[in-house]
């Protein structure tokens, strides 16, 4: 199966699928087999990367800001928390900076505009996928902690393989969670979904 029609089949279960408690416990055969599914996982974060552009196009400040709710956020807060995921996920292969905090202050990095968010986004989605196409099978199996919660007041423990699921069912997650605000955004102000949505 391709990668686009992977991820457009998982569009549904995506969305609830970035905690922990959902990350299946995968056991592989070899090496080969372990490496070959990093390799997609970061196939489907690169794909990610490339559509959300082009669910953004045409996109306006107001609309940006604009929530389904009071208490829903908003699409540029969606943005800057991908960028703050983005950054925190090199952290935590190179085990320093974001990944070294146990209660974030914040979880969304913001700006004034939204090439200014792309360019810092670019930025760090670079970084991830050069530090991803060089991780040995030692370090992919390397014990490593997951984000703080409220809920059990602690940090999940896991391996850096499963932060890499998590990284990449998050990214797709929020993709649709975009789209989502951006067609109830249209339906409600009459603007044309099919300049950024054909569907």
């Amino acid at each position: 199966m391709k990668r686009k029609e992977f991820l457009l089949g998982s569009i549904p279960a995506a969305a609830g699928f970035c905690s922990l408690a959902f990350v299946p416990t995968t056991h592989y055969e070899n090496d080969a087999e372990l490496v070959a599914q990093v390799k997609l996982l970061n196939g489907l974060d690169n794909d990610s990367f490339s559509w959300i552009w082009g669910i953004l196009k045409g996109v306006s400040d107001e609309e940006l800001d604009w929530k389904i709710n009071k208490e829903a956020n908003s699409i540029r807060w969606i943005i800057g928390h991908l960028i703050w995921f983005e950054e925190w996920a090199c952290d935590a292969i190179e085990e320093k900076g974001l990944y070294l905090i146990k209660n974030q202050p914040s979880t969304s990095f913001q700006a004034d505009t939204l090439e200014e968010m792309k360019t810092r986004f670019t930025k760090a989605h670079e970084k991830y996928n050069a530090l991803v196409q060089n991780l040995t099978v030692e370090q992919i199996n390397r014990p490593s902690q997951y984000l703080y919660n409220d809920y059990d007041k602690k940090r999940a423990e896991v391996d850096l393989k499963t932060i890499l699921v998590i990284h990449a069912t998050h990214f797709f997650g929020h993709l649709y969670q975009i789209r989502m605000i951006r067609g109830t955004y249209s339906r409600v102000n009459k603007t044309d979904k099919a300049k950024f949505d054909k569907w």
